[in-house]
């Protein structure tokens, strides 16, 4: 409780100031940007010039204050001040938002698709609208919805190539009914654990893998205590940046079309940076050690196919297997 307390009070001091700004006599529209990544990091490298960006074609009009490192709290604690009007846009996950409109969560379903480029082209169909649409009714709007995360693989004591290698295998997962239905589903025994809690829970055996982008898992040191890098790509992970309705209604048209035209450069400089950490993250494992392990794809994708709807009766029937289809066509 006192957390929250204490994040509460950092974002209101924030909005605070913000608004006394956006009183001044022709003061330009502050917007904070609201994530969890750490500086330098590459979804940091991305806001800055998406932040750099937009005040050069707004001509100063829009300036973005950036808050990295969960700065204005947890992603909990900011969409509830999004839903009540701040002038924020923060990243969020598909994962959160299943719990607002349920069929956002096969968005990042394990091999849904092993091509960021459809998945971003799924993200701008009809059907993807209309879900937006219904989640506008809601209190928030989808600003950006294909912002690259990154490609989670899975490091563990022993190699894996197929599901039948991960019988019995424990596998750290973040507290979420996806993540836990993507371990499952690939064969493995998923075990919710906080990040901070793996690299003791993998030294003392209470687990025996880890799943996360070769970018975390370098810089965790994991590597210290398990030596495969067992290439699955159970997930091309994207995420959306989300801002209030309210908020976002309130800005004019030619504001909200400079704030989406740049996000598209942005996501695409993002990407860029993102593909280049990964590659160099998977070669400094290697450099520890590590060794490489390439998996059967097509194996893991039929285990997913027959179990992950299953996991999730609140999506729409069939819903797995027709987004499949729908990114076939694209």
């Amino acid at each position: 409780m006192r957390t929250l307390q204490h994040n509460l009070k950092k974002l209101t001091s924030a909005i605070g100031l913000t608004l006394a700004v956006s009183f001044s006599a022709n003061a330009a529209t502050e917007i904070m940007i609201a994530y969890g990544n750490q500086p330098g990091e590459p979804i940091d490298q991305a806001m800055h010039y998406w932040a750099d960006e937009v005040k050069e074609q707004s001509h100063g009009d829009i300036v973005f204050r950036l808050f990295p490192s969960s700065q204005l709290g947890g992603e909990t604690e900011v969409m509830e001040q999004a839903k009540l009007g701040a002038n924020i846009i923060t990243i969020s996950s598909y994962g959160y938002l299943m719990d607002t409109i349920p069929d956002f969560g096969v968005i990042n379903a394990p091999y849904l698709s092993q091509s960021f480029e459809k998945k971003s082209k799924l993200l701008h169909t009809d059907w993807f609208k209309g879900l937006s649409q219904q989640l506008e009714g809601k209190g928030l709007k989808i600003v950006v919805p294909d912002v690259v995360y990154g490609t989670r693989h899975l490091l563990s004591k022993k190699p894996v190539h197929t599901p039948a290698d991960l019988k019995g295998v424990k596998v750290r997962v973040q507290h979420s009914r996806l993540f836990v239905a993507t371990v499952k589903a690939m064969g493995g025994i998923p075990t919710p654990m906080s990040l901070s809690d793996v690299y003791p829970a993998l030294s003392q055996g209470v687990i025996d893998g880890v799943e996360n982008p070769a970018v975390v898992l370098y810089g965790g040191k994991f590597y210290e205590v398990a030596k495969n890098l067992s290439l699955t790509a159970h997930t091309k992970h994207m995420s959306p940046f989300v801002a209030g309705t309210n908020f976002w209604n309130s800005l004019s048209q030619t504001q909200q079309d400079i704030i989406v035209s740049t996000s598209q450069d942005m996501v695409k400089y993002g990407a860029k940076l993102i593909a280049e950490s990964e590659k160099q993250a998977i070669d400094q494992l290697k450099a520890k050690g590590v060794k490489v392990n390439e998996v059967d794809i097509p194996a893991f994708e039929k285990a997913a196919r027959q179990a992950v709807q299953n996991d999730f009766p609140e999506w729409s029937p069939n819903l797995y297997k027709d987004i499949q289809e729908k990114l076939s066509q694209l």
